[in-house]
Formats: C-alpha cells, sequence, structure tokens
C-alpha cells in the first residue's frame, strides 16, 4: 500500500507527531519554521476509542492542523504487523475527522535512545519508557520538518505581493 505524499506546510502551521506503540504514544508538537520539535510525554494506550479521543483532544489544545504519525516498516521497506496496528490506528483518527500524515520512522528510536544518553539526564529518566517514546516522536516531527525544508516549496505566510498566499 503506498501513501499519498504529504501535503506542503505552511509557515506557522502547527503539528503533532505520534508514535504509535502497544504501550504508549510518543507525542512531539512543533510549529513550521524551525526545524525542532518539543516533546509533550506519551499518553498511555488504553481502549482504540479512548486513545483516539486522547489525540483528538490533544490536538485541539494545542491548535494542530494535522498529525504526522511515524510508520513503522521493516528495514527492507515492507510493512509489518506492527505497521499494520498503526495504519489502523491512523485510519481511526481520520474518521475522527483529525488529518494525518505518516513519517518512516525506521530508527526514531535508536535515535531517540542516543539523544536522551547524551542529553545529561539521570539514568532512570532515560530509561523511562515514556520519555524514549516522547523522544521518538520528536525525531519523527524533525525528519518531517528537515524533509519539508528539503523538498517542499518554500512554506507560505500569507503574505504574497498581492496580499494573497503564493
Amino acid at each position: 500500500m503506498h501513501d499519498a505524499p504529504p501535503a506542503p506546510l505552511r509557515a506557522g502551521e502547527v503539528l503533532l507527531a505520534l508514535d504509535v506503540g502497544e504501550a504508549r504514544i510518543g507525542v512531539a508538537r512543533a510549529e513550521v519554521g524551525p526545524d525542532f520539535a518539543f516533546g509533550r510525554g506519551a499518553l498511555r494506550r488504553t481502549r482504540q476509542a479512548e486513545d483516539v479521543r486522547q489525540v483528538a483532544d490533544l490536538v485541539a489544545a494545542e491548535g494542530a492542523s494535522r498529525v504526522i504519525v511515524g510508520l513503522p516498516h521493516r528495514t527492507d521497506g515492507r510493512d509489518s504487523k506492527q505497521t499494520r496496528r498503526v495504519r489502523a490506528f491512523a485510519q481511526a483518527l481520520r474518521d475522527a475527522g483529525l488529518r494525518v500524515e505518516f513519517e518512516d520512522e525506521r530508527f526514531t528510536t535508536a535515535l531517540a535512545e542516543r539523544a536522551l544518553r547524551t542529553g545529561g539526564l539521570p539514568l532512570g529518566k532515560r530509561r523511562d519508557k515514556g520519555r524514549v517514546d516522547e523522544a521518538s516522536a520528536i525525531a519523527i516531527l524533525e525528519t518531517r520538518l528537515r524533509r519539508a525544508a528539503e523538498t517542499d516549496p518554500r512554506p507560505s505566510d500569507g503574505d504574497g505581493p498581492d496580499g494573497t498566499t503564493p
């Protein structure tokens, strides 16, 4: 199954990223412009309907226009059992009216663990699985922002020569 390419980002647009796991969902937030994201913790998973409600509430509270969901492909690019679970969760988010896009999340857990190791946190806090999930969501979102900076037309702020969005 191929996913449609994501729509270009707009300057000032608020994005949330999710690292969807079986026990937790790591969350990060960014505003388009800078190439870094901020962690928003991790949501503890319960039932899918409740998980979707929690994400929808967070989207509303943060004023996010879209949700970037990390898609866990296998290293060879094929879908795994977890990929199918994440796709089903993303569909439930779409069914709830949220705009959802995917970002390849291969290796984000390793990047997140490395960032936590070098970030000066005490060992106990680095081992907190919720922090790893949050750091993975940050990596997913920063990847999307960097890719947008390389491939999207310059994010629009509605300040074209005639006052319209170019």
